[in-house]
């Protein structure tokens, strides 16, 4: 480097640092300077200046002072370096080479300890810094973190010769606080690295450093920012950071600290004494007490007292300074207190090391209100729990599951929880002794008991009668046996030496309770058994109750496991005909209801209607209050998914407005399978998208999910995050939302093994991959997703899926699969009435004439200018049937790829004309907010700077072939 002035210059590398920041000038003014720096202090005449920079061409004196201007400037107070020589030409004064920043010696805390069990850990890691400029050692408190991290830096010295800087940001609280210990530790003044952090790599050696960061949790957004910022300006530069959380940034490659190995209970001694945990136990024990553990059995309790720490290395070496004064057996018996027990660390530990209580103290003390509330509401979870399990025990009456979500990440992110994924299925867990403390917590806080009742109500619900979804709530007979007691009954019943007329009576009651507890496909297939066996026996042996509750729960759970929607429907005319005739009108409404969603799952939208307008009209005359706006929602759903959007919003926003106000005063009727609440949201949440207002769209998903009972989450979740949370999130710009939404309907489908609803799933993780340019593989996803949907026969709202995948199929040059499919989803949605996506299905049809034109599918220029002719008439068509349907944003779309089409034809006039007749949409745009981001507003703005300005191409609308060439088009404008 050579230092001129202010400016530090590396001429072979063309770079310039100014205060240790890149400093961008222009090319010219480079080779000015280097120009005049090999003067070596010799005036330059400006003849040889432009010679040298501007070869073979003509260039005004005047570009010459501008770049010596710039040059000036560059270096501020040293401007006067180059200095003017009248009538002669310029001179950069002489410049001694400057000297290199004082070396920054290695400094660590001393030695780094003897690790055990980690050796792979350390070349783990040593192998991710030399390709990672940032490597976060991410783990639970205790696990070893800073030690491995010292031994890394150990090693990274020795090997490669860095510089290695240990820094402690234990007591730093504040960004002002890290940068002055960052400042001290790397003896930079703390008043330049206020103003500007990287002032800290005048400090460091180009040649290489590594900077470790140790204990960054409790300022990991401040460390974030400011590791960020220096790795971007230095690429020699390394950072080991220690956290109990990731710091989040482009740079970093987050390294998980995993406990040391345990043996399991019956491995052979020699097995036990190799795994890592066992040898720490021992090599701490016997520093103390030499001659612990001499024999097989002490081994044995040993590696019990590992398995019971779960490996973690802290708990591990303060159980084993107990040793010496209550010996193994006495520290096993007393691990129930281990709280207690395990103090007593090293003298010179940072405080929160000298107990495990203190540990947790300190990770503990970095949650917010939510999370600890959260915390210690899991503290009777034994083993791996699910979600559902979260939300009947641990969220409070009244608590969005929204916040429950963001507090169960930072419990996580934190390395409070751990999340282990058994297929799409999220299990959570906490180790024991997190579980202890989460204990001591809840008890200090007075709110053991509350927890206690409810999470023994939430087991009670496991084996009891829940009965939420099915018409048997209240009924006294058998509603609250035993689960396991009721199936042990059932199976005696249907034995040789059972009595059926009995089975079939009790199968009235469990079924439901099966259903309840989302065992569906046990409900299934008992449910089978009991209808099968029913209808063999003499007419009269079971009542009319006990018929209508086993038609319902199999009715039910054949929609749920992708029985066909025409046998389902076929049980809900049975429930209706026997309630009608006992005049129970409880069941004939269940009964209703259920026929109306067999509909709509069979994607019948005719059928539909005919059913919710039966409902509402029998609702009016002698429903509940809650019913009737029940079917009104119901029908609102129906007129929508028929296209009627605007007729459909109007009836939701005063529904939803009722049942607000009636929700305080009166209870769901609970003979309903659903809440109205839950869907008709959701149901506005999509209309609002279609219509253009992407705010309210995303507060309405957040709204319906929230409305979801915690006690209740199936089938309401996975319907709401498939068909609503997922696909508006998505549309509305936020792909990250939308990916932990989609994974959370993985889990609930896998956890309840609903196979339509994971295919589902596969067909947004599809959609997700196409957002984020993975082209190849969303199209893979969709076709084996719609696949297996099809023959699942499956159709509720699946058209969405199949525009998403024709679309891609345009990009691949696949036209006629693509049309195949629009044309069969055509075919699909006027026979059966679902006109919500028909203006969207036409839009796609005119774009695949409009590729046939333009990609040699037409032969000769008729058959071209046909297929364009048609192309654009159904864009007009698909726009004026999106503004009948008050579907705006499906108008925008076809307008725009209208207008993106006559741009390319050259037809600038009637281009221009369709886009000017779009400024009703631009206030609707920009209120949309921050947050809400939808891509037709950008393709919107683009077209207009397209039309203003042709030198500027865009990339407009669906279709690949459509935008080569209006690039191609614009570019020989």
């Amino acid at each position: 480097m050579i230092k001129i002035g202010a400016l530090l210059v590396n001429f072979e590398q063309r770079e310039i640092l100014r205060h240790g920041l890149p400093l961008r000038i222009s090319a010219r003014a480079f080779d000015i300077l280097e120009v005049l720096f090999r003067a070596n202090g010799s005036i330059v005449s400006k003849d040889e200046l432009i010679d040298s920079v501007w070869p073979d061409q003509i260039v005004e004196e005047n570009r010459l002072q501008v770049h010596i201007a710039a040059l000036r400037k560059a270096l501020e107070a040293d401007r006067e370096l180059i200095k003017t020589v009248s009538g002669r030409g310029y001179i950069l004064l002489p410049q001694l080479p400057a000297a290199a920043p004082a070396a920054l010696a290695t400094r660590l805390p001393g030695r780094a300890p003897a690790l055990v069990g980690r050796d792979h850990d350390v070349e783990n890691v040593a192998a991710k810094l030399a390709q990672s400029a940032v490597v976060t050692l991410v783990g639970a408190g205790g696990i070893g973190k800073t030690s491995l991290a010292l031994c890394v830096a150990e090693a990274v010295q020795q090997r490669f010769g860095r510089t290695v800087c240990f820094v402690e940001l234990a007591c730093a609280s504040s960004r002002a606080s890290l940068l002055a210990t960052l400042a001290l530790a790397l003896q930079a003044t703390p008043a330049d690295v206020m103003q500007d952090p990287c002032a800290l790599l005048a400090k460091m050696s180009p040649d290489g450093v590594l900077l470790v960061l140790d204990n960054a949790e409790q300022v990991v957004g401040e460390v974030a920012e400011v590791v960020e910022a220096l790795v971007a300006h230095a690429h020699w530069l390394r950072v080991l950071v220690t956290s109990r959380e990731p710091l989040t940034i482009r740079a970093e490659t987050v390294y998980r600290v995993e406990p040391l190995d345990v043996p399991a209970a019956d491995e052979p001694l020699e097995t036990m004494l190799a795994r890592g945990a066992v040898q720490l136990f021992l090599q701490r024990a016997r520093d103390l007490a030499p001659a612990c553990a001499a024999d097989a059995a002490c081994v044995r309790a040993v590696s019990e007292i590992c398995r019971r720490l779960e490996g973690l290395p802290l708990a591990i070496e303060l159980a084993a300074a107990r040793v010496a004064t209550l010996g193994i057996d006495g520290v096993a018996a007393r691990l129930d207190d281990r709280l207690d027990l395990l103090s007593g660390g090293l003298r010179l530990a940072l405080p929160r090391h000298q107990t495990l209580r203190a540990t947790f103290d300190w990770s503990y003390a970095l949650l917010d209100a939510d999370a600890k509330a959260l915390f210690r509401s899991l503290a009777f979870f034994a083993g791996s729990f699910a979600f559902d399990a979260v939300c009947a025990v641990a969220i409070e009456p009244g608590a969005p599951i929204a916040s429950t979500i963001a507090a169960l990440g930072e419990l996580s992110a934190k390395s409070l929880l751990t999340v282990e994924f058994h297929g799409a299925i999220a299990l959570y867990r906490l180790t024991e002794s997190t579980r202890a403390y989460a204990m001591e917590k809840l008890r200090d806080e007075g709110e053991l008991q509350r927890v206690a009742q409810r999470h023994l109500r939430y087991l009670q619900r496991q084996i009891e009668d829940r009965s939420a979804l099915v018409p048997h709530r209240g009924q006294a007979d058998g509603a609250h046996a035993p689960l396991d007691a009721a199936r042990s009954a059932w199976d005696w019943a249907f034995s040789a030496q059972g009595d059926a007329t009995l089975g079939v009576a009790l199968a009235g009651a469990l079924v439901g309770r099966l259903l309840d507890a989302s065992l569906v496909h046990e409900c299934r297939e008992r449910a089978q058994r009991a209808l099968e066996t029913l209808d063999a026996l003499p007419h009269g042996s079971v009542d009319a109750t006990c018929e209508m509750r086993v038609c319902s729960a199999y009715a039910a759970a054949l929609l749920m496991t992708d029985g066909a929607a025409a046998d389902a429907a076929a049980l809900w005319r049975r429930v209706q005909a026997r309630a009608v005739a006992s005049g129970d009108a409880a069941f004939e409404a269940r009964a209703m209801w259920g026929l109306w969603n067999a509909a709509m799952t069979a994607g019948d939208i005719h059928a539909s209607l005919r059913f919710a307008t039966r409902f509402e009209s029998r609702a009016l005359s002698s429903g509940s209050a809650w019913q009737k706006l029940c079917a009104s929602a119901t029908l609102a759903a129906s007129l929508h998914c028929f296209g009627e959007h605007a007729q459909a919003r109007e009836r939701l926003e005063r529904t939803l407005a009722a049942l607000d106000a009636l929700a305080p005063y009166s209870q769901p009727d609970t003979e309903l399978a659903i809440d109205p609440r839950i869907f008709g949201t959701g149901t506005l949440a999509r209309i609002a998208w279609m219509q253009g207002e992407a705010g309210l769209a995303l507060e309405l998903v957040e709204r319906s999910i929230n409305l979801v009972r915690a006690d209740l989450l199936e089938p309401s979740l996975c319907h709401l995050l498939a068909v609503v949370a997922v696909p508006v999130t998505l549309a509305c710009g936020e792909a990250e939302l939308a990916a932990r939404h989609l994974g959370l309907l993985r889990s609930q489908a896998a956890l309840n093994r609903f196979d339509g609803w994971q295919d589902y799933g596969d067909c947004l993780a599809g959609q997700l991959a196409l957002a984020a340019g993975r082209r190849a593989e969303g199209v893979a996803q969709l076709e084996a997703g719609l696949a297996g949907l099809q023959a699942r026969n499956f159709r509720r709202l699946t058209i969405p899926l199949i525009l998403s995948l024709a679309q891609a199929l345009i990009l691949d040059g696949r036209l006629d699969e693509a049309l195949a499919h629009i044309e069969d989803a055509q075919r699909q949605s006027g026979a059966r009435g679902d006109h919500a996506f028909e203006a969207e299905l036409l839009r796609v049809s005119g774009v695949i004439d409009l590729a046939r034109a333009r990609t040699g599918y037409a032969a000769g220029e008729p058959a071209r200018a046909r297929r364009l002719g048609n192309g654009h008439r159904k864009l007009a068509q698909a726009r004026e049937l999106a503004r009948e349907q008050q579907a705006w944003l499906f108008e925008l779309r076809a307008a725009l790829e209208l207008a993106a089409s006559l741009l390319l034809d050259g037809a600038r006039r009637e281009a221009a004309e369709q886009l000017a007749s779009l400024t009703r949409f631009d206030a609707q745009l920009a209120g949309c907010g921050e947050r809400a981001r939808l891509p037709e507003a950008a393709q919107l703005a683009a077209l207009r700077r397209e039309l203003a300005m042709p030198q500027c191409v865009a990339a407009i609308g669906m279709d690949a072939a459509l935008n080569a060439a209006l690039g191609a088009a614009l570019g020989a404008d």
